[in-house]
């Protein structure tokens, strides 16, 4: 079994195997493009790609290493899996308050509370040369929830529609999913493993994925260029079966499921 997607505030995702292609596209919403985030934008030089806290400190990556303007999707999902692993979120999305359950930490003061919502504070002007402050705020929190969920309920609605189709063969899961694709600008810079820690991959293991850049472009250059390319996706767009997720009853329950974090820390199972 191949399983790709491609993220953006729509998730295209398709499931093949056994010489069936099943396709469905699920409202992801933009945050994984750093859209409707707080300090949030598009995967560029001075998005902050990547996070870490070490020794009671933050450590932060850009992309072309240059001074941090915001933040984008790559970097939320880091930040989440930080502020998880630091105690400073819990599984069901809810940013620490600092005076009640913050671990004792220097960073817990990095918390606060702007406009009746509490944030994370990242950088402080001047760190690091940022112009502002950049924050991963409550809802940011809330929004990540939602775009992993959808994508996560999507790809669990797929795997659950191949068991239908095929009567006598197991729902493919880890252990059946060969391979993951993971197109589109975002997965240029992903942390799989956070990504995987996160839920946005239910089940599957970073080791199957792949990040293949623009593969919508580069198919319509091949189209452009190649006759042969071009019939080869005439022919393999008659064989894809389209799920509607809207009319689908597992979606919505997949959905609400899928919201939590799982708990970050624990080994990944491995693939069988």
């Amino acid at each position: 079994y191949s399983l790709a997607v491609d993220i953006g505030t729509n998730a295209e995702i398709v499931l093949s195997g056994k010489g069936r292609i099943l396709a469905c596209a699920a409202a992801a919403g933009p945050a994984f493009e750093g859209a409707h985030i707080h300090n949030g934008m598009r995967a560029g030089d001075g998005a902050i790609e990547g996070v870490r806290i070490e020794g009671g400190g933050i450590i932060l990556k850009t992309i072309g290493d240059t001074p941090p303007q915001g933040i984008c999707g790559s970097g939320l999902i880091d930040a989440a899996v930080a502020l998880l692993r630091g105690g400073l979120l819990d599984q069901r999305g809810r940013l620490a308050e600092e005076e009640k359950d913050a671990p004792a930490s220097s960073l817990k003061s990095r918390i606060r509370v702007r406009g009746g919502m509490r944030e994370f504070v990242l950088l402080f002007v001047g760190e690091q040369g940022s112009g502002q402050d950049i924050v991963i705020t409550q809802k940011d929190i809330r929004e990540l929830q939602l775009a992993k969920g959808a994508v996560a309920a999507g790809i669990r609605v797929l795997q659950r529609h191949f068991r239908q189709l095929e009567c006598f063969t197991p729902i493919p899961n880890a252990a059946h999913i060969d391979r993951v694709f993971l197109a589109g600008a975002f997965g240029n810079y992903i942390n799989k493993e956070h990504a995987v820690a996160l839920g946005v991959f239910p089940d599957i293991t970073a080791g199957v994925i792949s990040s293949v850049g623009n593969a919508a472009g580069e198919g319509a250059r091949r189209c452009l260029l190649s006759i042969a390319q071009r019939k080869t996706i005439d022919r393999l767009s008659t064989s894809v079966q389209p799920i509607e997720l809207s009319a689908h009853p597992a979606f919505n329950t997949n959905f609400l499921r899928e919201l939590n974090f799982p708990p970050v820390g624990i080994r990944q199972p491995e693939r069988t």
